[in-house]
């Protein structure tokens, strides 16, 4: 069984790193990697960005954080009996519509996944939601903190599980303006930390087991600077932190400032994308008409979204044998490129280290937003059978458990489903037996 982010950071003495995966062979990866001094990772993180590549859809919340978790097929199975258990945490975006909250809280538990990250932007509906590293990153607002804060209480209180833990992401830098003038930039960085400050409390005060604080300066003071006045007044509760942009600075000083989890974002993907790159310019000027017949598998191509195009290669029982061999060729690559950057960032132990074998994340938030395909039906949970509404629960397995109580919400709560973040809480009109807590915002 996965060890929870509680246990691990138990066991880590209050300081761990994670990995983001995609798939079966990423997490093994992430479970197999070991530095020079024998350091490992702790887990994996399952991204929104990578997750959305690996299925050719944009990270734009398109699908609900339930409809991609019901998509993972690669975390919370058996693991070989020499394999070391890794915990999990699973990003949730805004966390989704608030009928469908207990049942993603219901389908990570029965997966083993500890930690779910929720961020405070305000997410009007479906496919609205902008990036936190894209350039128009400020064109999206923060929800507000008190709704948030209700957000919180929802899945605090649909997570029954001792172990599980809610975390508050907070987007107060990446929403900011960046000002020209160096006296307006100083002023608009420090109302920003005020700002993640304040909601951290309240956060804090809503439940929340753990806060992210995220921003995509290419310097670290800005998470720093919330480190160090957080931990002044808080030494406990665990901070997050990912240092995608800020790569150069040293995971000790982040954990020296009060950080209790480093996240490696995106760097799998990345380094995959990159093998992909670099076997596609060796063989595909010598086989241009390769995927003529299959324009879902050539569109993935003129994209250079390999994260996505292997698996699709891998569905097709009809490649060719020039197909075959270019599909071995970007495994044995990929597979090759991930290990290399798995390795250097134990190794250096800061984001930058694993730099020349991955694409810039630019080039990869580039990829992202090129839709590629949309084939998602009904959500099937993870392990269970179809099942109705009406069925005893007695007669199922645990996740077949998760898939029923998902049923009942789903019924319970009919059009409500499709609501999204602003406004939720006054516009809902909620029914069934699952009801929004009553509790007021402070």
């Amino acid at each position: 069984m996965p060890i929870s982010v509680r246990s691990a950071l138990a066991q880590g003495n209050g300081r761990i790193h994670l990995l983001e995966a995609h798939d079966r062979n990423s997490e093994d990866i992430v479970r197999s990697a070991v530095g020079a001094d024998n350091q490992a990772f702790h887990g994996v993180w399952i991204s929104g960005l990578t997750q959305t590549t690996y299925l050719g859809i944009p990270d734009s919340e398109i699908i609900s954080p339930l409809q991609r978790a019901s998509l993972i097929d690669f975390y919370g199975g058996t693991p070989q009996k020499a394999s070391r258990e890794l915990c999990a945490a699973y990003d949730a975006d805004s966390g989704g519509p608030a009928a469908e909250i207990p049942a993603l809280v219901a389908v990570l538990v029965a997966m083993g996944v500890g930690m779910v990250i929720i961020e405070d932007k305000e997410v009007a509906e479906p496919g609205k939601k902008v990036n936190s590293l894209a350039s128009s990153s400020a064109s999206q607002g923060q929800a507000d903190m008190h709704e948030f804060a209700d957000t919180i209480r929802i899945f605090k209180e649909a997570s029954t599980h001792k172990d599980f833990m809610v975390t508050a992401r907070i987007e107060s830098f990446t929403t900011r303006v960046v000002q020209s003038s160096t006296a307006e930039e100083k002023a608009s960085v420090q109302a920003a930390l005020a700002e993640a400050l304040a909601r951290a409390e309240v956060y804090r005060d809503a439940g929340a087991d753990a806060i992210m604080i995220h921003s995509k300066s290419k310097q670290a003071d800005e998470v720093l600077s919330f480190l160090g006045q957080f931990r002044a007044k808080d030494p406990d509760t665990p901070l997050v932190v990912v240092p995608t942009t800020y790569s150069k600075t040293p995971e000790d000083v982040l954990h020296d400032a009060g950080a209790s989890v480093v996240i490696y974002a995106n760097h799998l993907m990345r380094a995959k994308i990159n093998a992909g790159n670099e076997i596609s310019q060796d063989i595909l000027p010598k086989q241009l008409d390769l995927f003529s017949r299959d324009s879902e598998l050539d569109v993935c191509l003129k994209a250079r979204n390999f994260g996505c195009l292997m698996p699709k290669m891998l569905e097709r029982k009809y490649l060719g044998g020039e197909a075959k061999a270019y599909l071995q060729g970007l495994e044995a690559a990929a597979t090759e490129r991930m290990k290399a950057a798995a390795r250097c960032l134990l190794d250096a132990k800061m984001a930058c280290g694993a730099d020349e074998h991955l694409i810039p994340v630019k080039e990869l938030l580039e990829i992202n937003g090129r839709q590629i395909s949309y084939r998602l039906g009904p959500i099937v949970l993870p392990g269970s059978r179809a099942i109705s509404a009406s069925t005893s629960e007695d007669s199922l397995p645990s996740k077949g458990k998760v898939q029923l109580r998902y049923r009942r919400w789903q019924r319970g709560f009919g059009d409500s489903v499709r609501s999204y973040t602003r406004g939720w809480m006054a516009r809902m009109g909620v029914s069934g037996s699952w009801k929004l807590p009553t509790t007021k915002s402070k």
